[in-house]
């Protein structure tokens, strides 16, 4: 096989697994810090950002054939690298918003990067919902393969009425909308958040202002608020494959969750809202599985049977990736 090396931000442990799993190096891009500044202040946070990983290229040598690359902060640095290593293919993971978002933004902000971005050689996306805007702008080998889930396991607690949001806290997960919605929902006696992210202040604020508001922070014991919880809500406009709507599956909490997420191919549509603005949508919806709740219990039985594990997400990454290394050197 040849030589890989794998460039990452913060990477997922699914996505760690994926690196090992095919022998790379693994090169963690310093400057985290900067990562939420370039959420909140997208010109001189994401510039600052792309200019340090560019130069982070000068001091990076390799040997590699290959560059894995995880999330779009660290393509400056692969791409600088291709520059100085002719012969280097880049392989994109595609796991976050990057790509989505320069689909989904004027065109402007494409032709700026479209230069650039033609060095990609290949895709590996998570989800067919990740992939479907892909191909509007890039002419590359496409292969899909979904990330694992972290092992969690059904906790000996009580389940109560509480809501509950598990990730980062960024504006792109729609916080704001989600606490909103928390505090509004009449079938919640609490909700609950747990996550780090741009938007803590807000939250932090918003649990002092709200009694019914709770934020513990980040939390190493989430399978018990998984298993303490009856639903989990994630209302995002579009998220790749979030693997924390998987985990509260696993644990018996139903998600409720957005149409366009890269995990709506898992859940029966009792579980998938339509307008994730429209709360009255998704207050139904709640009160619906709560009167019907043996109902939906059998449903999300079946849907966790098509949830994938570790193994098998493994291996069919492994798969994908040597075809994309082979169309890719038929170029």
């Amino acid at each position: 096989m040849n030589s890989i090396l794998f460039l990452s931000q913060s990477p997922h442990e699914a996505h760690l697994g994926f690196a090992r799993v095919i022998n790379a190096k693994i090169k963690i891009i310093p400057f985290k810090g900067l990562a939420s500044v370039a959420k909140n202040h997208s010109v001189l946070g994401g510039g600052l950002f792309a200019i340090l990983s560019f130069m982070l290229s000068f001091y990076t040598r390799t040997k590699s054939d290959i560059l894995l690359v995880d999330g779009g902060l660290p393509i400056p640095t692969a791409l600088a690298l291709k520059k100085k290593y002719k012969n280097i293919k880049i392989i994109y993971l595609d796991a976050d918003l990057f790509l989505y978002s320069l689909h989904k933004h004027n065109r402007t902000s494409w032709k700026k990067w479209n230069t650039l971005l033609q060095a990609i050689d290949g895709i590996i996306t998570v989800s067919e919902e990740n992939k479907k805007y892909i191909p509007s702008f890039l002419n590359v080998p496409i292969k899909i393969c979904p990330p694992f889930s972290k092992a969690v396991y059904l906790t000996n607690v009580m389940r109560k009425n509480y809501g509950l949001y598990v990730g980062r806290l960024d504006p792109d997960k729609n916080i704001k909308r989600i606490i909103q919605f928390g505090l509004q929902c009449p079938h919640f006696e609490k909700f609950i958040v747990i996550g780090e992210g741009a938007q803590r202040n807000y939250v932090k604020k918003m649990a002092r202002i709200h009694k019914k508001i709770v934020y513990l922070g980040k939390r190493k014991d989430v399978e018990k608020y998984y298993s303490m919880c009856k639903f989990l809500i994630h209302l995002p406009d579009h998220d790749p494959h979030p693997t924390t709507t998987m985990e509260s599956a696993i644990c018996g909490c139903f998600p409720i969750i957005s149409k366009n997420i890269g995990t709506n191919y898992l859940f029966d549509k009792i579980f998938i809202v339509n307008n994730s603005e429209n709360f009255y949508e998704i207050n139904d919806k709640i009160k619906y599985i709560l009167e019907n709740e043996n109902k939906a219990k059998k449903l999300l039985k079946k849907n966790i049977h098509l949830i994938p594990n570790k193994k098998d997400s493994l291996k069919k990454f492994k798969k994908a990736f040597l075809e994309i290394v082979k169309d890719t050197n038929k170029k």
